[in-house]
């Protein structure tokens, strides 16, 4: 029998299963998008002082030389100061101007700045998770340069809830999840991944549930739509909602699922499991 309950944590979701919450970080968690509006900002204004442009045109060369990459390789931690030079060098090619080594090196420093700043974390998201992990395995799903996730992560002080995190340099997050449903004996049905991306995050929804915070919606694109699935969304519009509108709810179904009667946030601290023999 599996063991699934302890002294401060009951995970157990009936069947010898666990119940879980995958998690996004960036732009769920910790503020992201700024921090990359901040650098493309940064870049346009370098390259009207270069005079290569107005901003406007140096940030439309930017986004179609970073975002054309992005399929391949953009997540990679150096890619974006690669594409900041690239930019560089198609705005001088265009006005036959010579590229000046002071502006490449300026073009690589902007570029690592998004990755390594200190994280700022959404309210409430540290209490809400570490109520969270009283009754759900933890499980960190983030998309990016894993050297540069797991400082952040570190950083923001979210490394000591998680029990597990997955980093991939690829939009692979459906698959990942599937994995790990299966790898860790997760129910599907009593857990949840929380994410502010219908693209990235939604299609989550096909393995479990899926509670939709979108507190970052910058990189949401026309005709993003959610899978077709027998698992439910839930819609939270900060943290506080997360636990009230979603985690709350996993755990009254789950409570009516092994007990036969509804109950309240946390009785399941209290109960024993008959399916791991606590």
């Amino acid at each position: 029998m599996r063991k699934c309950q302890s002294a401060d944590r009951n995970l157990c979701a009936g069947d010898d299963k666990i119940a879980a919450l995958f998690i996004d970080i960036d732009g769920t968690c910790v503020v992201c998008q700024p921090y990359w509006d901040g650098a493309f900002a940064e870049f346009s204004k370098l390259m009207l002082l270069c005079k290569l442009g107005t901003e406007e045109e140096a940030l439309e060369i930017l986004r179609k030389v970073y975002y054309g990459s992005m399929p391949m390789r953009g997540f990679e931690r150096a890619r974006f100061g690669e594409a900041l030079h690239e930019a560089y060098a198609e705005l001088c090619l265009a006005k036959r101007k010579k590229q000046d080594p002071v502006i490449v090196e300026l073009c690589k420093s902007i570029g690592s700045r998004p990755f390594f700043r200190k994280p700022e974390v959404f309210d409430h998201c540290l209490p809400v998770l570490a109520r969270a992990r009283h009754n759900f395995l933890l499980v960190a799903v983030t998309v990016g340069d894993r050297e540069a996730q797991k400082y952040k992560i570190r950083q923001a002080g979210l490394d000591a809830l998680f029990d597990h995190t997955i980093i991939t340099n690829a939009e692979n997050k459906a698959e990942l999840v599937e994995e790990a449903i299966e790898d860790m004996g997760i129910d599907p049905d009593a857990s949840a991944f929380i994410g502010n991306s219908i693209r990235s995050d939604g299609v989550c929804l096909s393995k479990t549930n899926f509670i939709y915070l979108p507190l970052e919606t910058s990189l949401s694109r026309p005709g993003d739509a959610l899978p077709e699935s027998r698992f439910r969304k839930f819609d939270a519009k900060d943290w506080r909602e997360v636990e009230e509108r979603g985690i709350v709810r996993l755990l009254r179904k789950r409570q009516t699922h092994m007990e036969g009667s509804p109950g309240e946030y946390g009785d399941t601290q209290e109960e024993g499991c008959t399916h791991c023999g606590r």
